[in-house]
């Protein structure tokens, strides 16, 4: 006998955890730029490809997203001066696929009438391009 248990939003964990990663603004973009830009990226190659992110915002998502598992920081050791860079982790990998398979909805069920879009020729659609070698690294 099952027991009728109340429950509340907060009791779904594992979909607050997904929420938390995949929602706050800024977030998906910057896992899509490792993704199109390359395997490792410093804060400075991902300012300039987010340049509507301020540094603050981008140091505080970058640290989230540290925290969550989803990157990992790296020092560079061929960069003079040495500096910090980021790259994902096997689980950003394994989310990054789960976005590609969000877009293909949202392309399919969604309202965008961009061409590019449509033909993977936009932004995001070039990273999710090479999502399909990504899918052999997992």
């Amino acid at each position: 006998m099952i027991e009728n248990i109340e429950r509340s939003f907060e009791d779904d964990c594992a979909f607050n955890f997904a929420n938390d990663v995949i929602f706050p603004k800024w977030n998906v973009n910057i896992i899509l730029e490792f993704i199109t830009e390359g395997s490792s990226l410093s804060f400075g190659q991902i300012s300039a490809t987010i340049p509507e992110i301020s540094p603050r915002m981008l140091s505080m998502r970058l640290k989230f997203l540290i925290d969550s598992g989803i990157l990992s920081p790296l020092l560079a050791d061929e960069d003079k001066p040495k500096k910090l860079r980021y790259e994902l982790t096997q689980s950003g990998k394994k989310l990054a696929v789960v976005l590609k398979y969000i877009r293909e909805w949202s392309l399919e069920y969604g309202t965008c009438t961009n061409d590019k879009c449509h033909n993977n020729e936009c932004r995001h659609g070039k990273a999710i391009s090479k999502l399909i070698n990504l899918n052999n690294l997992i």
